[in-house]
């Protein structure tokens, strides 16, 4: 290879700045375009499908390069980053018309898939970053969503369902770890595929970051943090002032459920590749902001155990709904509310456009009435003291034009009056323009061109410009001077418009760096009150997140679950809330679910199609809509408090991990006997059927004792071994309920009503002869069916002998903890730490 030296001074500056960052794609900053060049170049024009050309830069061979409008930038990057590349953005550090030989260039900052702030190109949408810091027996997470300045801060185990839920349930797209961590759980993560590793080493908290993680004192969350920051930090090339205080989250706050369980309700994300379909979030999201809908989303999320704030968000409901006047009122401002989270966050680290602030005052304008609104709902009584930032309201109303421009570069951002200086200089260029025209008129008469018009461009400046044709037409006498030569005209200069245009590009530039001074006092001036926009942010978000929910609530006649303390849940007319509303032929079947004090499996039978997957998933939906404190589809919901969701249902192989449908359906379903508790629901649909029948069956059927004898959840347990249903007759903790259909003349009609007793049979052939199988396998599939109903079940007594024993899963964890630990490599305080969280485990 060439050497470096060789290269032109431009490329030497280029190979200088890419070898301190071989990491990421560098845009390169030329004029009004970003360059890559060599293997970036390569990288880029494949995934951007750009043009790939080359350039002489000095040396014999051209370098490969490519390049994108500097203005278009942002879509580009979030390309690249969505493919997880990182993105080195460097630019010019001084202004190309005054500086002397090369133009200086520096990183300005760096794009990773966790750090997009102004590249975020869906408003709804939150992408996480995370520092892990592993303590051997466990990791310290730090989450961070930098668009908003959230931060969030947890301990968990080092399992794979507990790295699962906090990396993919929070959309991390990437983690910033140490480079000795575990190796085993770096090969885990990229597995999972879509998170980028990222590795810093310095974990001391500088004293700018301190104050956001002062009442933390727990040291491994601080070292996360110190990692975090400092990453952030040598990312983003400025004070990450737009970060929040963070947030340290306890999971027995809130209703658990694995990342599997998630996916299988399809809360937030549609397990369908069809995104138009439903989640229950895009469901119940009525919000009128951004901000509300991502609020919205959290609470789907984090369904709430505490029934005192539940009943706070219900009570709101409440009062909505018997006030729709004011509702209505309500939605009308909220309509004016723009995010107010993201937009103090781009005025905090310093990305703010001037859009940016018009749709502040916007939203500072409505808040009061918003507030004013509300005022009478009890529930939520401290938002009267919310400071809705007027004094603020009243320094930047009125500084902006009705519609700015997007970025400053050109000016005509602030309004006539706004500001003496800037009124006087607009003056002079506004007069400088005019006085051009009139040039251009005399010219034009003088020459007898009629075509002749003055341009400007910033190279070259103001010129007259004419086209061949009518060249022969300029004489020596007008004092034109040739200025540059295009293919079709040729552009001069006059003395007169040489004088002129000193005058007029120095009022411009004057003008320009004006406004951008009184741009950044405007900010500044917001900056002060930055932890009140916060407040107030939370605030309206919360009404908004409170009023989508009323709205839903109302609009489908919807009813206020209540919860009491005992072991019994009593669903009267249950719906599924998105069927109940999307299905437009039929309408939707309802059904009570009544599980007594005693009674802990319902086991489910009936046909395929018959609804039993879908009666299962409501259950779960209704819980966690009246654990968010929403109103339910149901006439009446009576419910305990759940600690946690565990299901079991769908049937997709995972093949990414090499793992079969019956793999993930054995280690989701050891997930919930492993954790669950009494207070918990499990949902297992058709367990064992992806082996053979009787490991199926005996598995199926184990688990049921396992479950009745040792956890005592509410479980709903759906099956086509009709064999089980024999449990219930020497077991009162066990309830037989079905699907029913309606039989005539083999054919079946399902009527989607769950009552109970069990299924008489499967109606399998029956289902198969309603999808037009062959006469002839369908007949051969009957006798064969009627031989085998000749013989004796193979269900076993569950009173007879067993081998199931009561493990404790807490033990069989402190076991595996101890297993993986280390003593060599512990401190003292650090094993006193294990020590103590053990104890608490085994409590």
């Amino acid at each position: 290879m060439t050497k470096k030296n060789t290269y032109t001074p431009m490329m030497t500056q280029y190979l200088e700045l890419k070898e301190k960052h071989k990491d990421e794609i560098i845009f390169y900053r030329l004029g009004d375009f970003y360059e890559m060049f060599f293997d970036d170049a390569k990288i880029a024009s494949q995934e951007l499908d750009l043009v790939l050309t080359g350039k002489n830069a000095g040396v014999e061979e051209r370098v490969p390069m490519c390049g994108i409008p500097h203005h278009a930038a942002n879509g580009y990057i979030q390309r690249l980053i969505q493919k997880g590349y990182k993105v080195a953005i460097v630019e010019q550090m001084e202004n190309p018309a005054t500086a002397k030989g090369l133009v200086k260039r520096d990183i300005l900052k760096i794009v990773t898939p966790g750090t997009i702030m102004d590249e975020v190109n869906d408003e709804k949408a939150t992408v996480y970053i995370a520092s892990l810091h592993d303590y051997q027996f466990g990791l310290a997470v730090v989450l961070c969503e930098m668009t908003t300045g959230e931060m969030r801060a947890q301990l968990i185990d080092k399992q794979v369902m507990a790295i699962q839920k906090v990396l993919l349930g929070n959309n991390v797209a990437e983690i910033v770890i140490e480079e000795k961590f575990d190796k085993k759980i770096v090969k885990m993560i990229e597995d999972m595929d879509r998170i980028t590793i990222s590795y810093y080493q310095d974990a001391a908290i500088k004293e700018a970051y301190e104050h956001l993680i002062s009442d933390i004192e727990d040291d491994r969350i601080r070292h996360a943090f110190g990692i975090l920051t400092n990453y952030l930090d040598e990312t983003q090339r400025r004070n990450m002032a737009h970060l929040n205080h963070v947030e340290q989250v306890y999971e027995n706050e809130f209703l658990q459920m694995d990342y599997n369980t998630k996916q299988n309700l399809e809360l937030t994300a549609s397990i369908r590749n069809n995104s138009k379909s439903l989640t229950l979030w895009s469901f119940l999201d009525k919000c009128r902001s951004s901000m509300g809908s991502r609020l919205l989303k959290k609470w789907i999320e984090y369904p709430l155990v505490d029934t005192k704030m539940i009943n706070k968000r219900l009570d709101a409901i409440e009062y909505l709904n018997d006030n729709f006047i004011t509702k209505d009122e309500l939605k009308e401002h909220l309509s004016f509310v723009y995010d107010m989270e993201r937009l103090s966050a781009r005025v905090a680290y310093g990305s703010a456009n001037p859009r940016d602030i018009l749709r502040l005052i916007k939203t500072l304008e409505h808040a009061p009435m918003i507030f004013d609104l509300f005022k009478d709902c009890n529930a939520y009584s401290e938002f009267q003291t919310i400071d809705v930032c007027q004094e603020l309201y009243e320094v930047i109303d009125g500084a902006i034009v009705e519609n700015p421009p997007v970025t400053l570069k050109d000016g005509g951002v602030f309004v006539e009056g706004y500001h003496e200086e800037l009124d006087q200089v607009r003056e002079i260029g506004k007069n400088g323009k005019n006085w051009i025209l009139a040039l251009e008129n005399k010219e034009r008469e003088r020459t007898g061109v009629k075509s002749l018009k003055i341009g400007y461009n910033r190279v070259f400046g103001y010129y007259i410009e004419v086209t061949k044709t009518n060249l022969s037409q300029i004489k020596e006498e007008f004092g034109y001077v040739r200025k540059q030569t295009l293919a079709n005209a040729e552009r001069f200069i006059t003395q007169e418009l040489k004088e002129q245009e000193d005058a007029i590009v120095h009022a411009q530039e004057r003008s320009i760096r004006l406004e951008n001074e009184l741009f950044e006092n405007l900010l500044d001036k917001i900056r002060v009150y930055l932890p009140k926009l916060h407040d107030l942010a939370i605030a309206l978000s919360t009404i908004d997140a409170l009023y989508a929910l009323a709205e839903i609530s109302s609009e489908n006649g919807y009813t206020r679950p209540h919860f009491h303390k005992e072991h019994t849940v009593y669903m009267e007319e249950a719906r599924h809330p998105i069927l109940d509303k999307i299905m437009k032929t039929t309408r939707y079947v309802s059904n009570d679910l009544k599980m007594q004090e005693d009674q802990d499996i319902m086991i489910i039978t009936g046909p395929n199609m018959g609804g039993k997957s879908t009666y299962m998933r409501q259950t779960a939906l209704l819980v966690i809509m009246a654990q968010i404190g929403c109103y339910v589809p149901a006439r009446k919901a009576e419910l305990p408090i759940f600690d946690q969701i565990f299901t079991r249902i769908g049937a997709s192989d995972d093949i990414m991990s090499g793992q079969s449908t019956f793999m993930v359906e054995m280690m989701e379903a050891n997930n919930a006997l492993k954790h669950a508790s009494a207070n918990s629901l499990i949902l297992f649909d058709e367990i064992g059927r992806g082996t053979s029948t009787y490991d199926g069956m005996a598995l199926a059927q184990a688990m049921i004792e396992y479950i009745l004898r040792n956890i005592k959840a509410k479980t709903l347990f759906s099956t086509h071994y009709h064999e089980l249903t024999q449990m219930e007759e020497r077991n009162p903790g066990i309830l037989n309920v079905h699907v029913d259909v309606h039989e005539e003349d083999e054919k079946v009609t399902f009527l989607y009503r769950v009552i109970e007793g069990k299924a008489d049979k499967s109606y399998g052939i029956n289902v198969a002869r309603l999808a037009h199988l062959p006469g002839s396998v369908l007949d051969r599939a009957q006798q064969i069916l009627d031989n085998l109903e000749l013989n004796d079940n193979p269900i076993q007594n569950i009173v007879g002998p067993h081998v199931i024993e009561k493990e404790n899963p807490k033990h069989v964890e402190i076991i595996e903890q101890l297993d993986k630990i280390d003593l060599n490599k512990m401190t003292p305080i650090e094993a006193m730490q294990l020590l103590y969280e053990l104890k608490q485990k085994m409590k």
